[in-house]
C-alpha cells in the first residue's frame, strides 16, 4: 500500500509540472524563427500583434484547424484561420472530404500521373502546353500512378483459369488493367515480349511471320507478335526476350523490298507486307516478305505514289492534238498502274514536275480562252493568266486577227504582228449547232475566226497566151503552201478543219479551188 501511494504521489508531482510548465498558448511566438499556435511556459514569449491566452492551444477558438484552399494551386491543405489568410488562401472549418474542390482525381498528362484536385490538374496543362486528362472515379493515388502511359507495350502475364497455367498477351498497360478485372495473378511487364525467359510463360519463340500495319513480325506458340522479322535473329534469345527496334535494313534498300530476310517495310519508301504468292521471292522463314510496291509500265519503272503525264498524241505538239485526243494522269499505286482522264474535250490539260527525281502530275484548267484577243507576244505568252503560243505574222502570210473577226492581211504593217493560239488545243463540238455543252464551245463559234481567203490578180494575156499572175501569186504554190499554213492555224483553234481523229479516221478532204479567189485585171 505505501508503495502505491508514493507511485501516485510521484504521477501527480509530474503532471502538475506540465501544467506549471505550460501557461500560455501563443497565436504567434517572437523571435526570428516565429512560430503559430504554439503552447509557451511565459506570456513574453507571443508576439503582442497577435491573439495568446492562458489554455492549451488546442482549447483555443482561433487555433482551431480547417481546410485552407489555395484557388490558384489547386492544393488544400490542414491550417489554422490565420495562417490560412496571411497567406493568401480561403479558409473553411470544414475537412477537405467535404469540400468538392478538394476532391482528388488522377490528372493523365503526357506519360504521367499525378493524383490531384482537378484545378491543380488544369494548372499543370497550363504550365507544360499539353492536354489533360483527369479521372474522378479513380480514388486512391497507387490506382493513378499505374494509370500513367496507358499505351505502353509490353507483357501481360496472367493465370489460365481452364489450365492453371500461367500465360500471357501482348498488349497495353491499359488492357492489362481491363484484363485484371475478370483474370487472377495479372501483372504488367512493360517493354517485355510474352517469350521472355525470365516471365516463365507457356509462350515461346517461332519461326512463324504474319503482317501488322506495313511491317512482317514474328509470331510466338501463343500467337503473340514479337519483333521484326529478321533471319538472322530467329534464334536471339534477347530478341524475344524485350521489345527492340530492327537493324536488319540496309542503305541500298531502304524500304526492303522484295526482301527475304528482313521485314521492316516502309510504305512511304514503296514496300508492304504481303503473304507471298507464287513466282515471289520466298522468305528464309515464314511466308510473309515486304512487297515491292513500286510499277513497271511499258518497259519503265515508276515508284510507288509516282504521277505523269501520257496523250494520246505523243508528241504532244500544239497541231497534234486531234478530235478525240485526250490528256491521262497515270498513278503508280500499290504495284498497279491506274489510268485517269483529264478531260475528254481538253479543257483540263496534264501538268508534269520533277521533284527528287519523282513525277508528280494533275490535271489543271487549260487556259484556252482568250488566247484570240491578245495581240502582242507579251501579253500572249503571259502563262499565270493563260496557255497561249504567239506566232510571228511573217510566218503565216502577214496575218492577224482582225476586230471584225477573221484573219485579215496586214500588208500594211500596220497591225499586230502575229497571231495568238492556244498552247493546248481544245476539243469543241463539231457535230453540234446548239451553241453550249457545259463549257465547251461548239465549232460553229470558234472556227469561222480562222477563215482567210487569197486574191490572185492576174494581168490579161496576149491573144493566144496566158495570163500573168502579178499579185499575191505565192498563192498559187503547187505544193499548197499558203493553204497548209492556214490550215495549221485552223487546227491550233481547235477541232477545225481538216484533221485526222486519234483513231486514224480521215475527217477531210485535200484542199480546193475555194482557197484562191482570181481576178483579173
Amino acid at each position: 500500500m505505501k508503495g502505491k501511494l508514493i507511485l501516485l504521489f510521484v504521477l501527480v508531482t509530474f503532471l502538475i509540472g506540465i501544467v506549471g510548465a505550460v501557461n500560455y498558448c501563443c497565436e504567434k511566438t517572437t523571435g526570428t524563427n516565429p512560430a503559430w499556435c504554439q503552447n509557451v511556459n511565459s506570456e513574453s514569449q507571443c508576439d503582442s500583434s497577435y491573439n495568446s491566452i492562458s489554455a492549451f492551444c488546442e482549447a483555443t477558438s482561433f487555433c482551431k484547424t480547417g481546410t485552407c484552399i489555395n484557388q490558384r494551386e489547386g492544393t488544400c491543405v490542414l491550417d489554422t484561420e490565420k495562417v490560412c489568410t496571411t497567406k493568401g488562401g480561403t479558409w473553411s472549418d470544414k475537412s477537405s472530404n467535404e469540400l468538392q474542390q478538394c476532391q482528388l482525381g488522377c490528372c493523365l498528362i503526357g506519360d504521367q500521373a499525378a493524383f490531384v484536385t482537378q484545378t491543380s490538374c488544369n494548372r499543370m496543362s497550363s504550365l507544360y502546353g499539353l492536354q489533360i486528362n483527369w479521372q474522378s472515379n479513380i480514388k486512391d493515388e497507387l490506382t493513378c500512378l499505374a494509370s500513367a502511359n496507358p499505351q505502353t507495350k509490353g507483357a501481360c502475364v496472367y493465370t489460365d483459369s481452364k489450365t492453371g497455367t500461367k500465360t500471357c498477351k501482348l498488349n497495353t498497360k491499359k488492357e492489362c488493367q481491363d484484363m485484371a478485372k475478370t483474370l487472377s495473378d495479372v501483372n504488367f511487364h512493360s517493354g517485355y515480349l510474352c517469350s521472355a525467359p525470365e516471365l516463365g510463360t507457356v509462350c515461346e519463340k517461332s519461326q512463324q511471320t504474319t503482317c501488322s500495319g506495313d511491317n512482317v513480325y514474328y509470331v510466338d506458340t501463343c500467337g503473340n507478335l514479337a519483333n521484326i522479322y529478321d533471319k538472322d535473329k530467329v534464334d536471339n534469345t534477347d530478341y524475344w526476350t524485350k521489345i527492340q527496334k530492327p537493324t536488319c535494313t540496309t542503305s541500298d534498300n531502304p524500304g526492303n523490298k522484295d526482301s527475304t530476310t528482313c521485314g521492316a517495310c516502309d510504305y512511304y519508301s514503296g514496300s508492304m507486307c504481303k503473304e507471298r504468292k507464287v513466282g515471289e521471292p520466298q522468305p528464309t522463314y515464314g511466308k510473309n516478305f515486304c512487297k515491292n510496291l513500286d510499277c513497271n509500265y511499258k518497259g519503265q519503272t515508276y515508284v510507288h505514289g509516282e504521277s505523269w503525264c501520257a496523250y494520246d498524241n505523243p508528241d504532244k505538239t500544239i497541231f497534234d492534238n486531234v478530235p478525240g485526243s485526250s490528256d491521262f494522269r497515270m498513278i503508280c499505286y500499290n504495284g498497279e498502274v491506274t489510268k485517269e482522264q483529264c478531260d475528254p474535250f481538253r479543257q483540263k490539260i496534264c501538268n508534269q514536275t520533277t521533284q527528287n527525281g519523282v513525277k508528280i502530275s494533275g490535271c489543271v484548267v487549260n487556259l484556252w480562252f482568250g488566247c484570240y484577243a491578245q495581240n502582242n507576244s507579251k501579253d500572249c505568252g503571259n502563262q499565270d493568266v493563260r496557255h497561249c503560243t504567239w506566232f510571228a505574222s511573217s510566218d503565216y502570210g502577214g496575218l492577224y486577227f482582225s476586230s471584225k473577226g477573221g484573219l485579215s492581211d496586214n500588208s500594211d504593217k500596220t497591225h499586230p504582228s502575229g497571231i495568238c493560239l492556244p498552247k493546248y488545243t481544245p476539243g469543241l463540238l463539231f457535230w453540234d449547232d446548239v451553241g453550249k455543252y457545259g463549257d465547251v464551245s461548239v465549232a460553229k463559234d470558234i472556227c469561222p475566226t480562222a477563215s482567210a481567203s487569197c486574191g490572185v490578180k492576174y494581168k490579161d494575156a496576149l491573144i493566144g497566151g496566158k495570163h500573168q499572175c502579178i499579185e499575191n501569186c505565192s498563192c498559187l504554190d503547187s505544193k499548197g503552201a499558203w493553204q497548209q499554213s492556214l490550215s495549221k492555224i485552223c487546227s491550233a483553234m481547235g477541232d477545225c478543219g481538216i484533221k485526222v481523229n486519234y483513231l486514224g479516221k480521215d475527217g477531210g478532204t485535200a484542199f480546193d479551188d475555194q482557197f484562191t479567189t482570181i481576178t483579173q485585171d
